[in-house]
């Protein structure tokens, strides 16, 4: 009878962590992916970006003047971008030289590149 017992507490316990550990995700877990997704979306720059904004959103606005006016101003202007620009840094500075080789090693890396370059190092 106490073999019985154990046995029947044995199974339901397994029975119980089986449930626990198949049951769907809590919603809340759920809307979380959609929201992280998101942000990660926010913080890409675009490619016509003009500003960074102070909360790490991105301005496409052709003045400095009310870009950024609704996301904490502007953290950083880089404004239109030069004519002989290669590539642009991850912070949204211009790299403007035709060798890859340590292109925006002070910025961040680079976001995306330019245009063909001559130089085949990366």
């Amino acid at each position: 009878m106490l073999i019985t017992n154990s046995l029947r507490a044995l199974v339901t316990a397994a029975g119980l962590i089986l449930a626990v550990v198949a049951a769907p995700p809590a919603l809340g877990a759920q809307q979380a992916k959609p929201a992280a997704a998101k942000a990660k979306n926010e913080m890409r720059m675009p490619k016509t970006a003009t500003a960074r904004c102070g909360d790490s959103t991105w301005s496409k606005a052709a003045s400095q003047q009310g870009a950024c006016s609704s996301h904490g101003g502007v953290a950083k202007w880089f404004g239109k971008a030069p004519s002989n620009m290669t590539a642009r840094c991850s912070d949204g500075e211009y790299w403007t030289n035709e060798e890859r080789r340590g292109a925006c090693s002070q910025h961040g890396g680079v976001a995306f590149w330019v245009g063909k370059s001559k130089s085949k190092k990366s």
